[in-house]
């Protein structure tokens, strides 16, 4: 078996040495017109991006029915009313129910159930029922699982802009709630004051029980002190995950260009909206931020999107508290894109308490069938340890799927 730094050494060499002949000889191709896609996956139901693909594409899907649909057949004088109640319902729809089966995925994979018993607003009523034992981590990756999904969801989205040179307006709309809902979620739906011995025995919320979580497995200590005081350290590590979630997301470039979606007149060319990176034509390149509760704490990602004539990439640094974690990545989804056939490759690099050092390689391909219909597959090989939308142990995850353009 090859030994782990020659698995590092190759799985970062890989997308280097591939990604700069491909751009090379990207060089006169057209730009392609914009169009819509709807993308959908299958694989094993206790895989994250299921669940994440499904909810990204049907909100557009629900955004097209309303806006390409029955819609413009309404009154005038009552449009403006029926566009804004139409978009906040399926946006609210399709951020909560994802996210809940980011929780029903991550409880399965611990051996326990999420159970969803009926719609509510603004939650569904469910509940988590765990092992009487968990490993450390796992009790948190339930509480954090539909975070995964509503990162999940933004990203794709971030993807897709950065490389296509443009997106929809509802797409944009739809990823500001996705990177956003941890921040909203802490101090808009569920504010907790962390001083209070009662945000720790009746937790209500999940940023609350996932900081809760990794504190009791990071200090081994209770919440509760046993003159009935909060034990700093916990209330000190809660208010540095919250504000530090809130400054590191608005520091994204891409979320201020998410914001201005929200003005769009979606009746307009359906709301288009152009990327706009730093440099021209030959090289582009912009920032990103990006922000997530994981087991290991809170992390924070530094990203690069990158566009060398018609090719483009992702790169992104990784850190966070309290654990140690470290990780580093690449995302080259178009290193070779012909009429019909594409080819993109994803490796990752991690650093870790609890799992140690990993790495993890996708390949990702579609082939066109017709100009509209397209056929996907995804597969990722990885190391045990934490890599969001991943199962812990290693594993070998095969996904395949459809895309649908018009």
């Amino acid at each position: 078996m090859m030994p782990r730094s020659a698995r590092v050494s190759f799985l970062i060499l890989i997308p280097v040495l591939l990604f700069l002949p491909v751009s090379l000889s990207a060089q006169g191709q057209d730009p392609e017109e914009p169009y819509r896609e709807y993308r959908l996956l299958a694989g094993e139901l206790t895989e994250i991006e299921i669940a994440a693909a499904t909810g990204h594409t049907l909100n557009k899907v629900f955004s097209d029915i309303y806006f390409r649909g029955f819609g413009a057949d309404l009154p005038e004088k009552i449009r403006p009313i029926t566009d804004v109640v139409w978009q906040i319902f399926w946006t609210f729809t399709f951020t909560m129910w994802p996210h809940d089966m980011g929780h029903w995925v991550r409880a399965d994979q611990v051996g326990g159930h999420f159970l969803v018993h009926g719609y509510a607003f603004p939650f569904p009523h469910a509940e988590m029922h765990l092992p009487d034992v968990t490993a450390p981590g796992e009790s948190t990756l339930t509480s954090t699982g539909g975070f995964e999904v509503n990162h999940l969801m933004a990203y794709r989205t971030h993807r897709d802009l950065y490389q296509r040179g443009w997106a929809f307006a509802d797409e944009l709309v739809h990823s500001f709630i996705q990177q956003t809902h941890i921040p909203f979620y802490a101090f808009l739906l569920t504010p907790a004051r962390a001083t209070k011995p009662e945000t720790w025995t009746d937790t209500v919320g999940d940023p609350v029980e996932a900081v809760l979580s990794i504190y009791g497995d990071y200090t081994g200590r209770p919440a509760i002190r046993p003159d009935g005081s909060v034990d700093p350290e916990l209330v000190d590590l809660y208010r540095e995950t919250i504000w530090v979630g809130l400054l590191w997301t608005l520091a994204d470039p891409t979320l201020h260009r998410s914001l201005k979606a929200f003005d769009a007149d979606m009746r307009e060319n359906h709301g288009l909206m152009r990327s706009r990176m730093w440099g021209d034509e030959r090289f582009a390149w912009l920032p990103g931020t990006r922000f997530h509760i994981g087991p290991l704490g809170y992390e924070l990602y530094l990203l690069g999107y990158l566009r060398r004539h018609d090719r483009f990439g992702v790169v992104y640094l990784r850190g966070g508290r309290p654990y140690h974690n470290l990780g580093l990545g690449v995302d080259l989804p178009d290193l070779i894109r012909t009429g019909r056939f594409s080819f993109g490759l994803a490796a990752d690099l991690w650093d870790q308490d609890l799992y140690g050092p990993g790495a993890a390689l996708t390949v990702e391909t579609g082939f066109r069938l017709t100009p509209k219909l397209a056929l996907e597959a995804k597969g990722t090989w990885k190391d045990r340890g934490w890599l969001l939308g991943r199962q812990i142990d290693q594993s070998l995850t095969l996904l395949g799927g459809f895309s649908w353009r018009f």
